[in-house]
């Protein structure tokens, strides 16, 4: 899967939310496209993109739509989830949505977030170039996108599971993710 990504920051360099998009491959986009264009009447389909979107909403919700934030070690909670969208672009499915911090974050303070299925099933990777969007950061921000670096022996663990097997450790994507952190300086720090 495809992934973009955009830090959403307030007026005070907190971190409030992570707008991310989500390219289906052309394989599983091909299938929903067929579903939803035979589901009934075209003048209906934008009906049945809402409905998906609802639907896939709703079952990420329960897995904090594969994504983590974590600043000094600690775990973010995010809150409930209110803007999506799921359309066609080109022959691909996106699922587009805003993840809100339940309590923003100082940009000044270290943080970073990763973007996976705990399964490992589904592979998500930003998209070369275009893949973090760094439009809402202040011009004093450090970013930097990580490659996962799994070892032989877990990339052995997740070769060898079945579609429908759910691997021993509960958190195997996370070592196949890439992990970005973000760090800011005020303002202040840089006229000096």
């Amino acid at each position: 899967m495809d992934l973009r990504v955009r830090p959403l920051m307030n007026d005070q360099q907190q971190l409030v939310a992570l707008q991310q998009s989500w390219r289906f491959d052309p394989f599983y986009s091909l299938i929903l496209i067929e579903e939803l264009e035979r589901g009934g009447p075209a003048n209906e389909q934008e009906q049945r993109y809402d409905q998906l979107a609802l639907e896939v909403a709703t079952n990420l919700a329960r897995f904090d739509f594969f994504s983590r934030v974590s600043s000094q070690g600690s775990r973010q909670v995010f809150s409930e989830v209110t803007e999506y969208n799921l359309m066609r672009v080109g022959q691909r499915v996106e699922f587009s949505f805003v993840l809100p911090l339940q309590t923003p974050l100082d940009s000044r303070t270290p943080f970073n977030y990763q973007v996976y299925d705990p399964s490992y099933y589904i592979e998500i990777l930003h998209t070369p170039e275009i893949g973090l969007d760094r439009a809402s950061l202040p011009p004093a921000c450090q970013v930097d996108l990580q490659a996962p670096n799994p070892s032989s022996d877990l990339i052995e663990k997740a070769l060898a599971l079945d579609a429908d097997q759910t691997p021993d450790d509960p958190e195997l994507g996370s070592h196949f993710a890439e992990r970005v952190l973000i760090q800011c300086q005020s303002e202040d720090t840089n006229k000096d």
